[in-house]
């Protein structure tokens, strides 16, 4: 994919949501796009422009600014990627996981400027699915290199990475393996390793056993 200068500045600059201080932290393998936005990134990069090409933006203000609001109106749609981490978050901290409060968590606080939640991914750049093209390879290393020191510097306390066909990048960014159970510490950081919270047929209860789990760990 040949790239012009804006979106090769996204690609290697842009990480995602929220803040590098946040305590509970979410990193994928990409950003997912609405079928309306027909896979075309300019209107991301115009908004990532328009906020000040910073490595983290406010995940609201960044989506009603390209007006895609199914994830901040009122009453939310639950985003598919979304819901399960926030289960397997709530549940960590011992919360409650209902319908209602997964809303207003996505709607209010996910990825927020202010908020507890850092939400990135190993590419700059968005796509409606892996099938689409895209340099998913730019800046990798530059941005696992990156990744890594924010985790050691920042020390969240609960850091999940998704996608078992990213587990050798997972394993770059911590510097070990992961053992059979898929938990490891990295400085004081609790890390979790699992499949994609879109692959079929997981359940409420794996996402939750697992924040359980993760609770428990080390």
């Amino acid at each position: 994919m040949e790239m012009d200068d804006d979106i090769l500045e996204m690609a290697r600059q842009c990480y995602g949501y929220g803040r590098w201080e946040a305590p509970y932290w979410f990193i994928g393998p990409e950003q997912g796009m609405g079928r309306s936005e027909n896979n075309d990134l300019k209107p991301r990069v115009e908004a990532w422009r328009h906020f000040g090409s910073r490595q983290l933006d406010d995940c609201r203000d960044f989506h009603a600014h390209i007006k895609d609001n199914r994830w901040h109106r009122e009453r939310p749609r639950l985003q598919a990627t979304w819901r399960p981490l926030l289960l397997l978050m709530m549940s960590f901290r011992g919360r409650p996981t209902g319908r209602e409060t997964l809303r207003r968590y996505q709607r209010d606080e996910l990825g927020r400027l202010n908020g507890e939640t850092c939400v990135i991914e190993l590419s700059g750049l968005a796509a409606h699915s892996f099938k689409i093209e895209r340099d998913r390879e730019a800046f990798r290393e530059e941005r696992i290199k990156t990744i890594r020191e924010k985790i050691l510097q920042h020390q969240p306390e609960l850091v999940v990475m998704y996608g078992k066909s990213e587990k050798p990048h997972w394993e770059a960014i911590t510097g070990q393996p992961f053992p059979p159970a898929n938990f490891l510490k990295m400085g004081k950081s609790k890390i979790v390793f699992t499949t994609h919270p879109v692959t079929h047929g997981l359940t409420n209860s794996y996402w939750e056993e697992l924040g359980r789990a993760a609770r428990k760990s080390g």
